[in-house]
């Protein structure tokens, strides 16, 4: 699997400006320091980018905080003070939980900030990857159009999980070299069968009916920072599936080093 930067627009001193522009005023960076993308880690940019990364003053450190969490560090200081004082009743600790969980936050300027992305994942990893977006737009490859021979995303096989749960997964299965076998020999044949169907004038948009979900996927993934961060939190977390985690980390790798403030303050 893969992401691959391919461009984006802002930064977090972006961030602290459209902030600001509510009460018509600006802020400047201390100095800038230059973040060099690698070319293993581009699309497009055959040499890889290099990026100047703005470092803030303290004070505008602290409006992405407050502007990440929807309230001040005073008011957050207080209520994680009082959550963890002893012999707080049941009560008090919900009241206080339910309001952090709808604490406001003011998305918008992280908002203004674009990142685009060439992303790589098997099929089911791709849909993971939809149902957890939020004004994210993408183009994908159609295999309506195409008809080269599709690469295998080979995975290493995990046990269930025990008890009564429904997703997830265990650790390392004991027979996973057998399982992995079996599962490339199976799709190659399938991948096999789609190529014979292309040959003998199949449409190629039925022809791929046959295809394995296990068959990589390529798209153009474009979204606000704001947008990323949510997909990461919700991919991160431990409940997801070990390979849209893998993705999400994958994702972060790329834009935390373009926003280190504001990154920070929305996935910590």
């Amino acid at each position: 699997m893969q992401a691959l930067y391919r461009n984006h627009m802002g930064d977090d001193l972006e961030v602290v400006q459209d902030a600001r522009v509510s009460f018509d005023r600006t802020t400047e960076a201390l100095f800038y320091q230059e973040h060099i993308i690698p070319a293993e880690k581009c699309s497009g940019h055959e040499h890889g980018v290099l990026v100047d990364i703005p470092v803030l003053s303290e004070a505008d450190k602290r409006l992405i905080g407050f502007l990440a969490r929807g309230c001040t560090s005073g008011d957050w200081a207080n209520v994680l003070n009082d959550i963890t004082e002893s012999g707080i009743p049941a009560a008090e600790v919900e009241r206080l939980a339910l309001w952090i969980k709808r604490l406001p936050p003011h998305w918008t300027p992280f908002g203004q900030q674009v990142i685009k992305l060439r992303m790589k994942a098997p099929v089911p990893i791709r849909t993971q990857a939809f149902k957890s977006k939020i004004g994210m737009v993408e183009n994908e490859e159609s295999r309506r159009y195409i008809d080269s021979t599709p690469e295998l995303f080979i995975p290493e096989f995990r046990e269930r999980p025990e008890g009564s749960i429904k997703q997830g997964s265990g650790g390392l299965h004991p027979h996973n070299k057998v399982f992995q076998k079996l599962y490339t020999d199976r799709c190659r044949e399938a991948i096999d069968t789609y190529e014979w169907m292309i040959q003998e004038g199949v449409a190629p948009e039925q022809a791929r009916f046959v295809l394995p979900q296990g068959v990589y996927v390529n798209w153009v993934w474009t979204g606000s920072l704001y947008a990323y961060a949510e997909f990461y939190n919700k991919r991160q977390d431990s409940h997801a599936q070990g390979e849209i985690q893998e993705l999400a980390q994958a994702v972060a790798e790329i834009i935390e080093p373009l926003f280190p403030v504001s990154w920070k303050a929305l996935t910590q």
